[in-house]
């Protein structure tokens, strides 16, 4: 992007931690909220922490404010605390209407945790049982009876455990949270068994969609991406795509008129605006435009939002993998458009078989392994999906520390809200 929005910038701090934010969806994919997950890189390991208040006293020094940036009022975040979390009261540093509070069910119930999870609950704190199983929910009726949510890892097969779930809690009256949600046909399934909130990574894969058209409005998109993808596109090209959207020409317009590029005159026309930030930078910004157009549901902009964040964390990557071989420009390219078969419900190979890349950008993104751009792309998918031990893997073939990577991550983040903003 511009140099005002640039990732890459020398100012931006240094981080040996990652926090990162899952949403949690309700039943008709509205964002209910965030978990917070937190890691602590060092060395070759960027481990999540299973300590549970060595990661909430970070979080609340260092990570709070980062996992907060950029969530609407009135969504929550799901924060993990340990026994010692709760009954120092060191959470009373959060905010309780902010927060959810995600005790593990295996915690000990001992009289002096159940007495300061009562008075948590008393000043207005929210509790949710975390890895439910009836097992180790027996001899725990106090903090039960505490808890507005309970969290049951699913995965594939809910059916039979949601079933046994069910009948323990008889006369139980909060909410169900299922989790570890991989697939569509999982989410269906929890939706059908009752389940209230849902929490994976299935909202990241391609719906299937038999027989449905896409609709005009998505056609529409994707021609504009298809044209926006050709990097021998000039100028002129770029602003004569856009010009054909209304809604994007205001949106541009509104992108160069904020205060981040310091314009001490209004910018009315698209051919000025497009000649002070640029081709790459207009070409990038239009990209991912289109690309927050196509599903403005709550789905379509957690997806945006992941989308764009690893676009900037492979740019970012791209200026330290030592010797070179794969510009910036097109590995941002590359992360833009690695989720465009979620957006669209098509298969990968359907949409970039005509679009107008180079070949090996189409093998990355049909993640073909014999094609060392796929590094990247596998990278990516690691990355997304909270999986830094694969990832670990993949930075050793492109010679680059993990804690080094996890910091462009937060920093691609820190650039990812900002610039999201500026586009909304």
């Amino acid at each position: 992007m511009s140099d005002a929005h640039d990732p890459a910038r020398t100012d931006m701090p240094a981080y040996d931690f990652v926090v990162a934010r899952q949403p949690i969806f309700n039943r008709k994919l509205e964002t209910f909220g965030y978990e917070v997950l937190f890691r602590t890189c060092d060395g070759d390991s960027c481990a999540l922490i299973t300590d549970y208040d060595e990661a909430t006293n970070r979080i609340i020094a260092d990570g709070f404010a980062l996992a907060s940036k950029g969530v609407k009022q009135g969504l929550k975040l799901t924060v993990n605390v340990g026994m010692d979390n709760i009954i120092s009261r060191h959470v009373l540093a959060l905010p309780p209407g902010k927060v959810i509070l995600e005790v593990p069910c295996a915690a000990e119930a001992s009289p002096e945790f159940i007495a300061a999870c009562k008075d948590l609950h008393g000043a207005g704190y929210v509790f949710l049982l975390d890895n439910f199983t009836p097992e180790a929910a027996e001899g725990k009726a106090e903090l039960l009876r505490l808890a507005s949510f309970i969290k049951v890892p699913v995965g594939e097969n809910p059916g039979q455990q949601a079933a046994r779930i069910r009948a323990g809690l008889q006369g139980w009256k909060g909410k169900l949270v299922a989790s570890r949600l991989e697939t569509w046909k999982a989410f269906e399934s929890c939706k059908f068994l009752g389940f209230d909130f849902f929490q994976g990574f299935f909202f990241a894969r391609p719906q299937e969609l038999t027989g449905k058209r896409l609709s005009t409005h998505k056609l529409t998109r994707l021609r504009l991406l298809k044209e926006l993808a050709d990097d021998t596109a000039d100028l002129d090209a770029i602003v004569r795509n856009i010009s054909t959207d209304v809604a994007l020409s205001v949106r541009l317009l509104h992108f160069v008129n904020t205060a981040a590029f310091a314009m001490t005159h209004r910018v009315d026309t698209l051919h000025r605006a497009a000649s002070l930030v640029g081709t790459n930078t207009l070409r990038k910004w239009a990209l991912a435009a289109v690309l927050s157009d196509i599903d403005p549901s709550d789905r379509g902009r957690e997806l945006c939002y992941r989308t764009l964040h690893l676009a900037n964390f492979l740019s970012l990557l791209g200026g330290r993998v030592p010797g070179g071989g794969h510009s910036p420009d097109k590995l941002f390219l590359l992360g833009l458009l690695s989720n465009v078969d979620a957006f669209l419900g098509e298969s990968m190979r359907d949409i970039v078989d005509d679009m107008p890349l180079s070949e090996d950008l189409k093998r990355a993104l049909l993640r073909d392994a014999s094609e060392p751009l796929s590094r990247f792309t596998a990278l990516g998918d690691s990355v997304s999906h909270d999986a830094w031990d694969s990832a670990r893997a993949h930075l050793t073939g492109l010679n680059i520390p993990l804690p080094a990577a996890a910091d462009l991550y937060m920093q691609a983040g820190e650039a990812t809200g900002q610039v999201y903003q500026q586009m909304a």
